[in-house]
């Protein structure tokens, strides 16, 4: 069976399976795949884009290996895959009334693999472990955390800095660990043979080659239908795709450039979602023809996004019409875009007086945005045709994200920007608040109202959400282009949601 891919089939939170549903994957990771027509698969191997660089989720926070730690340890809340927030370790959590003091209310009956029961000495000890080392991969996450209280046995307080609405997605990132455990063994023992009280335990860790995961049948919640998981680090688009394909792995992040080639696969399909991303153009308003906003405003009705996403990125993207993407907390389908209209491009640049002179353009030639040469080069034509001049300045993705890093861009530069807790707080401090790296305005408005979200909540914070990205707009000091989908190559029989953040979750997952 085929399903047609369309746009509309990538909305925020949506997935769709593209391909022949004819024979069953087999998991490469393991020694008994289902036999076709048998009984329903129950191991899966999946890819990893990168080997993650350490088992401790205390001193490991990168986004690979959370793929990993959502399945074998507890966070207090659970990012779904659509965006939405949902209990986890913690039932329930309020804040009083100003947002800085927040109480969460853990699960009890709750266990590590090794019979270690979970309580607030647990959630205190991973959370201060984490504040002490303000150099380490996960306190950027808490570093609006002033403190952290046990309560009582089944009750944890964080006293923050200041008002943080959206503190409660940033815990979705912390893996609880079992305090006693872990001081017994220490941090790099850990790190070899970790436990937590999530569905899954470690059955077996080689690095860079796997991570073997078997289900916890004492784990608290409801058992998962796959009984083993094998994570394999796979760092080619290629050989992730021709994995699929020969039986080797279930499911596999792909790049647009690979979903053709599985698409006409009769062991396999494709799942695309739209990620938690926007790709846009970052302007410094302050350099050189730039300090003029009907330039900027120019930039921004010469491009032909819809274009650019159904043509160069073959439907697998949406035009952004803001910073943020549907699938994260704060975005607002009340806010327009820049409308493609070239003659009014012509028209403010007239106005303005331009006369020609070359801006700048930044942009790595491989790395976080595929296709990223070819995205830019398509930019360069629609500004040319209105009569904009660019310089072309392509660089390895280390040596741009350096530049943007230390905020050396002197024109126009390609940049993108997903937060990892699919809240908007993340990329709009970045934006907007003077010392974010993407912040060449340095305008007191946007300071303001990305500081205000942050005291706020429920419709009173989307309001602020909207008005800011509507102001950003027509200020111009972004150009939104794309939302970007997360796509993936997949057995022909497995039936699984992925998410909009790119990460793997498989406990809801079963072949079918």
């Amino acid at each position: 069976m085929t399903i047609t891919r369309s746009r509309r089939a990538l909305a925020a939170g949506s997935f769709f399976a593209l391909g022949a549903l004819v024979l069953a994957g087999c998991a490469g990771g393991f020694d008994e795949p289902a036999a076709s027509g048998g009984p329903s698969q129950t191991t899966i191997t999946a890819a990893l884009p990168t080997d993650p660089t350490s088992m401790d989720p205390i001193r490991s926070g990168a986004l690979v290996v959370l793929s990993v730690f959502f399945h074998t340890h507890d966070q207090l809340v659970k990012i779904t895959a659509d965006g939405a927030m949902e209990p986890k370790l913690a039932t329930e959590w309020t804040a009083n009334d100003d947002l800085t003091t927040w109480d969460f209310t853990l699960r009890e009956g709750v266990t590590a693999s090794n019979g270690e029961e979970i309580t607030a000495d647990d959630v205190v000890f991973s959370y201060e472990t984490i504040l002490a080392d303000p150099t380490g991969e996960n306190y950027a996450y808490l570093s609006s955390v002033d403190r952290v209280e046990k309560v009582d046995d089944q009750t944890v307080r964080f006293v923050l800095k200041q008002p943080f609405s959206a503190f409660p997605r940033n815990t979705s990132l912390i893996s609880v660990v079992p305090a006693d455990t872990y001081q017994e063994m220490g941090a790099d023992a850990y790190a070899q043979d970790p436990i937590g009280s999530g569905p899954y335990t470690f059955e077996k860790i080689t690095k860079g080659v796997s991570y073997d995961l078997a289900r916890n049948e004492d784990y608290w919640g409801e058992a998962p239908q796959i009984e083993k998981i094998s994570l394999q680090p796979v760092a080619s688009a290629e050989s992730r795709a021709s994995g699929v394909l020969s039986g080797s792995l279930d499911v596999a992040q792909i790049g647009p450039t690979q979903v053709s080639s599985i698409e006409g696969a009769q062991n396999a399909q494709v799942f695309s979602a739209l990620s938690n991303g926007v790709v846009f153009l970052g302007l410094n308003s302050t350099s050189g023809v730039l300090q003029d906003p009907r330039i900027r405003e120019a930039i921004g009705m010469a491009i032909d996004t819809e274009a650019i996403t159904g043509s160069l990125l073959s439907g697998l993207a949406e035009p952004a019409t803001s910073m943020l993407a549907p699938a994260v907390e704060g975005f607002s389908g009340d806010v327009d875009g820049f409308a493609y209209d070239p003659d009014a491009a012509k028209k403010l640049l007239a106005e303005a007086g331009y006369d020609g002179s070359p801006i700048p353009f930044d942009y790595a030639t491989d790395g976080r945005i595929p296709l990223s040469s070819e995205v830019s080069q398509s930019i360069q034509g629609y500004l040319d045709a209105v009569g904009i001049a660019v310089e072309m300045r392509g660089a390895d993705q280390q040596s741009h994200t350096l530049k943007v890093r230390n905020k050396e861009m002197k024109g126009i530069y390609l940049n993108t920007w997903a937060p990892s807790t699919l809240d908007g707080d993340l990329p709009l401090t970045d934006f907007f608040e003077t010392a974010g790296n993407n912040n060449y305005a340095q305008d007191p408005v946007t300071a303001e109202l990305a500081a205000q979200q942050r005291g706020v909540d429920g419709e009173a914070r989307q309001d602020v959400f909207a008005e800011l990205l509507d102001y950003s707009n027509t200020q111009g000091y972004f150009v939104p282009l794309y939302v970007p989908a997360n796509n993936y190559a997949a057995a022909g029989t497995l039936a699984w949601e992925p998410r909009a953040d790119g990460l793997f979750d498989f406990t809801g997952t079963s072949f079918e």
